[in-house]
């Protein structure tokens, strides 16, 4: 079952991937001479070299886009850190500092995953750095050598992509649609692996009793059911629980909160 965190992410993720590929058909039109402008667009636009300037809107496009993504990959490891009671060495790194060193301590608990997956999606982290901030960080020399050693099966397994001339793109500033396409393909894949190590222990009242103990949050959740009104305390229970534990599911949260007051004394 995919989390919370995991559904939101593809959703975002396929969304932008989207809007990318249609600016990217539009401008292709535009590059082309096929599109113009349309006088319904009030909008002040020339040029002599209509291919250059679909050329470099495509690029600005895609690089509009890693930042989104990317901002999307950390908003799913922020949620993975808020997963307490889940897998306990991913939840611990997934709180460590730096993004890229994030993503290196994650893998360090995931099996079964190609060696080229964890370069390629702290690739995607260097890039947007690049991009955002003009960062000079390089890609260290061993993620290099484990991409560049893994190059045929990066080419079979992502439309026939060149990783050297990926890497060369990244050096030169440059980047291009598949370069953006295959490392967005490989992190998807990383995020469902580390979704299938984050395996649910709130599953009845007991287990968030426990939960709610260890995380000190037994105050808080007597203020929570102490309202007056059912709604309302359902209001407030449902926020209780997305805020501390938001891996737990639709129907959890609805059996635990019929059983509120059983969590209470188990708490008390």
């Amino acid at each position: 079952m995919e989390s919370d965190g995991l559904k939101h992410f593809l959703k975002s993720v396929g969304n932008s991937v989207f809007l990318l590929n249609t600016i990217c058909i539009g401008l292709d039109g535009v590059g082309s001479g096929i599109v113009e402008k349309s006088e319904r667009l009030t909008v002040s636009w020339s040029t002599h070299n209509p291919e250059d300037a679909a050329r470099q809107a495509r690029t600005h496009a895609i690089k509009s886009t890693l930042i989104f993504v990317e901002e999307s990959l950390l908003e799913y490891i922020r949620f993975i850190g808020k997963c307490t009671n889940q897998a306990d060495g991913i939840v611990t790194s997934s709180r460590t500092d730096g993004a890229a060193e994030r993503i290196k301590k994650i893998c360090e608990h995931l099996s079964d995953i190609p060696e080229y997956w964890e370069p390629m999606v702290v690739l995607l982290v260097r890039w947007r750095n690049k991009v955002v901030h003009g960062s000079t960080s390089d890609l260290s020399q061993s993620y290099r050598s484990i991409l560049l050693e893994n190059s045929d099966a990066i080419k079979t397994a992502h439309a026939a992509i060149s990783i050297e001339q990926t890497l060369s793109n990244f050096d030169s500033g440059l980047i291009t649609l598949k370069d953006f396409s295959t490392m967005i393909a490989i992190t998807i894949r990383l995020c469902r692996k580390i979704d299938e190590n984050m395996n649910p222990r709130i599953d009845n009242i007991n287990s968030l009793s426990r939960a709610i103990k260890e995380n000190n949050l037994t105050p808080s959740y007597i203020n929570v059911i102490g309202v007056n009104g059912k709604n309302v305390q359902m209001r407030k229970f449902y926020k209780f629980i997305s805020i501390n534990f938001p891996n737990i599911s639709q129907e959890d949260r609805e059996l635990f909160f019929d059983n509120r007051y059983e969590v209470k004394k188990l708490i008390t």
